[in-house]
């Protein structure tokens, strides 16, 4: 059973992953095309929903970055973490007082940084679907003042 749930948790990492990189990939996209789509206006009012549209996909990417970041960090405790468990951690050694107190302070990082990771995860997709939505608002307002819908 304990391989099937490591294999578990190994997929629905790889899974968010992917989900964060192609997040990610988007919101650059978004940017690209929202600049794109202005390079020949001048700056006018009606293009604050799309300043915010972006900013919004600017801070999805920074959340999804950081996301990874703390996710490598984890990763890398972890290992830490196996090794000390071990008694093969180059600075804690095979001493049993060592290992207790450096496991421990290994397992209060992993938490605060899995709880980082998931706070950065969840902020990620909201700033992602704001940008969609004020990049909609931005695009009805041009619509509408350029007269399409009269």
């Amino acid at each position: 059973m304990s391989e099937v749930k490591a294999e578990l948790q190994k997929q629905f990492r790889q899974q968010q992953e992917k989900y964060v990189y192609y997040i990610i990939a988007l919101a650059v996209s978004g940017i690209g095309f929202s600049v794109y789509q202005t390079s020949s206006q001048a700056l006018k009012w009606s293009q604050i929903p799309l300043a915010i549209a972006i900013a919004s996909w600017g801070f999805s990417i920074f959340c999804g970055l950081k996301f990874i970041k703390y996710v490598l960090s984890t990763t890398y405790a972890n290992l830490d973490y196996l090794e000390i468990l071990d008694g093969q951690h180059p600075e804690l050694g095979n001493v049993a007082w060592k290992m207790e107190a450096g496991s421990k302070g290994v397992i209060q990082a992993m938490k605060k940084n899995i709880k980082n990771a998931g706070k950065y995860f969840s902020w990620q997709g909201d700033l992602f679907y704001n940008g969609i939505f004020f990049f909609i608002v931005w695009h009805i307002t041009e619509m509408y003042l350029r007269g399409s819908f009269n």
